[in-house]
């Protein structure tokens, strides 16, 4: 029974971090587009209901398209469900549909980057500690 308290909080606690940092881009993407007057706070707010509308229209979207275009509803269903996500951006952050585009846009990139950078430092450990034993061939002793 502790076990899977522990265990349920360990999930909690990955899902409250995970969507602290998912929030970060969106925080920095929305800063630009909004000359300065988003916070951190409006990012999480925006990160979480948009999370959550993206993911019920796009739902509701594949099932209600599915009749008409089959298995093309799920991609129509995820066009209207970015465009929902638009919407709580441009509603948390106060701006227009083309800056709540940039906003998506410009997080997209900016957690690739950040992406890209923690694989980079992840893997100078994995490149340090690989070595091979001369004469070993691929690390399989002869």
């Amino acid at each position: 029974m502790l076990i899977g308290f522990v265990a349920l909080a360990l999930v909690i606690a990955a899902l409250l971090v995970m969507w602290a940092l998912v929030s970060i881009p969106v925080y920095l993407a929305a800063k630009a587009f909004t000359g300065g007057r988003a916070s951190l706070a409006g990012a999480m707010a925006a990160t979480f209901f948009g999370a959550i509308v993206y993911s019920i229209v796009a739902w509701i979207g594949a099932i209600l398209f599915w009749a008409f275009f089959g298995a093309g509803s799920q991609l129509l269903g995820s066009i209207v469900a970015f465009l929902a996500l638009l919407w709580v951006y441009k509603s948390v952050f106060r701006i227009g549909w083309l800056q709540a585009f940039g906003v998506a846009v410009l997080a997209i990139v900016i957690m690739t980057v950040i992406m890209v950078l923690i694989g980079a430092i992840a893997s100078i450990p994995v490149l340090v500690l690989r070595t091979t034993p001369p004469g070993s061939g691929w690390g399989i002793p002869l």
